[in-house]
């Protein structure tokens, strides 16, 4: 327990530091809420409808950039520079270490989320339709399946040059066509089918289900496609991590 704690104190204050993670985790996110909220508030003319909805996707936002590029960016800068494979030879095990930065890129996404959500609530007079514990639940489980591509990218990635092709690729690619900045209502119905394949377009999915409080009947399937995605990114992290 020790390590683990000295290891996120560690870990903590070295991702602090970088500035990647306040313009992309946190300042982009809030600064895109309050333009959908003065495009499409309750008193714009594009009406409620999309104002609501752009609220679950503004929260996924700061989630694929801490999740997606900042956590497989870190991970395979410490091994090209070495750090990992000194780490090959203390108690710390793979498992600790991605824990940990999962858990130091959490944070950033958690203020992200608490900014966005000030901002919606108290300039734009959003309200939460659904239930507040639904929703939590289904953020955390959004968390969960894009943590879990961030760790498998930075666990299989051979050098830092790989990691930044296949994160912008993954960060780039979901979005923009997952419904996170360009809504997934307004994309004609073959670019929804392209949509459809990536995961975090599912996890949007969901997540304007609890918000607007609509029918539950719709949430197997892309719980299902989020809950393999992450059985199989973390069992291929684990299996094939790479210290060096």
């Amino acid at each position: 327990m020790s390590t683990m704690f000295a290891l996120l104190k560690i870990e903590g204050k070295l991702v602090w530091k970088g500035i990647d993670i306040l313009i992309f985790g946190i300042c982009f996110p809030i600064i895109l809420a309050v333009l959908f909220g003065y495009l499409l508030s309750k008193e714009a003319s594009s009406g409620s409808s999309n104002f609501e909805l752009s609220y679950a996707a503004v929260i996924t936002i700061g989630v694929l950039a801490t999740g997606v590029m900042g956590l497989p960016l870190t991970i395979a800068d410490y091994r090209h520079r070495g750090i990992l494979k000194r780490f090959q030879v203390t108690p710390v095990s793979p498992l600790q270490l991605l824990f940990a930065q999962g858990l130091i890129q959490l944070s950033s996404a958690l203020v992200s989320f608490v900014g966005v959500t000030l901002v919606y609530y108290l300039f734009f007079d959003y309200r939460l339709a659904g239930s507040w514990f639904m929703f939590l639940s289904v953020y955390a489980f959004v968390i969960v399946a894009m943590y879990s591509i961030g760790i498998f990218i930075g666990s299989v990635v051979p050098d830092q040059k790989a990691a930044n092709m296949w994160s912008s690729v993954a960060y780039f690619t979901m979005l923009l066509f997952s419904g996170a900045t360009i809504p997934y209502e307004v994309m004609p119905r073959f670019v929804q089918l392209i949509m459809d394949i990536l995961p975090l377009s599912h996890g949007i999915h969901l997540l304007k289900m609890v918000t607007t409080g609509e029918a539950m009947a719709g949430m197997a399937v892309p719980m299902l496609i989020l809950g393999i995605c992450t059985v199989i990114s973390l069992v291929g992290a684990f299996k094939f991590f790479k210290w060096k």
